[in-house]
């Protein structure tokens, strides 16, 4: 009777994976997870950076549709604007794990050729906490024109943000004081007749 004759080897299709392949296997899988995982917390952060600027672009624009949707002395004085501004807007809250500052400075401003610039009179009002606070005093309700600027500045992990809005108001709408460098809205200024 014929014996087969046994390698003591047995062939490489039977003998399956050798302790190196299964290492660098590993070592690959453990670096495509980490990859997948750093990504994932990137885009977690970048996220969450988009919701917050996105909250304070709304913030600004609650704001100052506040301020333009009060009466003219509800917005010409420090101490009304106080009042105005210890309201919370809307989307404050999308901001709570944050610390949040509102600021918003109203500047009487002039005209000039190049259209309205700023000058020195202006008055400012600081949120802070829920709280706000006059930093400068004054009262412009005499005055027919004036800038509003509002800023939301919010710190979290990665560090220190902000975000401003500018608009003017003026007492008897934009268009038909002409303070603002435009014809519009003056009588025949549309070239029809001013009827």
């Amino acid at each position: 009777m014929l014996r087969a004759e046994r390698h003591p080897f047995p062939s490489r299709a039977q003998s399956g994976f050798t302790l190196m392949e299964v290492l660098i296997s590993a070592l690959l899988i453990s670096m495509a997870v980490g990859s997948i995982v750093a990504l994932s917390a990137r885009s977690a952060r970048a996220l969450r950076y988009s919701r917050q600027t996105s909250a304070a672009s709304q913030i600004l624009q609650q704001r100052i549709e506040m301020v333009r949707g009060a009466n003219w002395a509800e917005v010409t004085s420090s101490m009304a604007v106080a009042r105005l501004m210890e309201k919370a807007a809307a989307s404050e809250a999308e901001l709570a794990d944050s610390t949040l500052m509102e600021y918003l400075e109203v500047t009487v401003p002039k005209a000039s050729p190049q259209g309205l610039v700023e000058t020195e009179k202006s008055f400012s009002v600081r949120r802070t906490g829920g709280t706000a606070s006059i930093e400068h005093s004054g009262d412009f309700t005499g005055e027919q024109t004036l800038l509003y600027q509002t800023t939301v500045t919010w710190r979290d992990q990665t560090g220190l943000h902000r975000r401003s809005l500018r608009t003017i108001v003026c007492r008897n709408g934009l268009t038909r004081s002409g303070t603002v460098g435009t014809v519009l809205g003056r009588p025949g200024s549309y070239g029809g007749d001013s009827r």
